[in-house]
């Protein structure tokens, strides 16, 4: 008895300890509950517009790109996407890479690779030598403008006009001012925008670089006015010149500003397609078509198989400049980081 009765008490004690400690339900605060659902509904539209423009769209031009799906296929979308191409998943990004021949069996390109590619890719890195020049550029104006002087302000917001403005807006200065009766070639006595193929890309290059100067300028400047001013004051009491103070204390500060815009350029450098565009006509459907492709970035020939409405090669070309952008990225993260180390 005396057994059962302590057994009795001991479960009921514990049923006390467990009714006593057992957590509580925590009350819906209303006006959080509102502020959250709020932030979801404004934030939705974002991630439904990302999930189905990017990420759904980069995954079907992925699958797009192993089959034989054209304009002329006879064939609906998801029809091609149910069928791998008849030669191998892999046609498209061999064909890249293939020897070109005529009907009559004679090599069309000297190397044995696919000369518009190849031309292609490196017009578009030519394009991009806008970029250390540029950012050269870009700091010396901001090491300038965050000097304690009149009108600093004003000299932004010009610098910053490009930035803002319509590349089309550019490219008609840009004829008005390069053109074959331009400003600029009765001036110098020579021919851009009308000239060599070489002068072609000098324009190109010197219209994205000024284009691009603004947005550069302003994050530097924000930079600048991060670098902490008593590790500046500490040096000069040391006794280090001007040149000491910024290469040694100004640059290491301002470098992730660097950084960010080193490869934020060579992102978009990669994908020029706009600048070339409107300055030399309508040209992606000739550079897909012709060997006329001297001035065409890697982005024009894509959009030139895409009008000519290969759209499984065009996607194929699109995922090798992904690659390609990201390989890239990859390198100057990997440098910075060894730099870091």
């Amino acid at each position: 008895m005396e057994e059962q009765s302590v057994a009795q008490e001991q479960a009921g004690v514990q049923v006390a300890e467990e009714i006593l400690f057992q957590p509580k339900k925590k009350r819906i605060n209303r006006a959080v509950l509102m502020e959250n659902l709020w932030g979801w509904f404004f934030v939705c539209f974002l991630v439904i517009g990302t999930t189905a423009f990017i990420y759904f769209a980069f995954v079907l031009s992925v699958w797009m790109s192993f089959t034989s799906y054209s304009s002329s296929s006879g064939t609906s979308l998801w029809e091609a996407l149910g069928n791998i191409h008849s030669d191998g998943w892999y046609h498209w990004y061999q064909y890249m890479f293939s020897p070109e021949y005529s009907a009559d069996g004679t090599l069309l390109t000297g190397t044995g690779i696919n000369q518009r590619f190849w031309t292609t890719l490196l017009n578009s890195v030519i394009y991009m030598i806008g970029i250390p020049i540029g950012m050269a550029i870009s700091l010396f104006l901001a090491v300038l403008m965050s000097r304690d002087i009149k009108g600093a302000g004003v000299f932004r917001v010009i610098y910053y006009i490009p930035t803002v403005s319509s590349v089309v807006s550019i490219a008609v200065l840009w004829n008005n001012l390069f053109g074959d009766s331009g400003i600029i070639v009765e001036l110098f006595g020579t021919r851009f925008i009308g000239g060599s193929t070489w002068m072609q890309k000098i324009t190109v290059v010197i219209m994205t670089t000024w284009k691009g100067l603004g947005g550069s300028v302003l994050l530097l400047c924000a930079g600048m006015n991060g670098v902490n001013a008593s590790y500046h004051e500490a040096a000069e009491i040391d006794g280090a010149n001007a040149w000491q103070i910024f290469w040694r204390i100004t640059m290491p500060q301002l470098w992730p500003t660097i950084f960010y815009c080193i490869v934020t350029s060579v992102i978009g450098g990669m994908q020029i397609f706009a600048e070339p565009q409107l300055l030399y006509g309508n040209y992606p459907s000739q550079g897909a078509n012709s060997a006329s492709v001297d001035v065409t970035p890697f982005v024009g020939l894509i959009y030139g198989y895409y009008g000519l409405g290969n759209y499984a090669l065009s996607s194929a070309l699109g995922i090798v400049l992904a690659i390609i952008i990201f390989v890239l990225t990859l390198i100057q993260f990997a440098l910075d980081k060894r730099r870091d180390s």
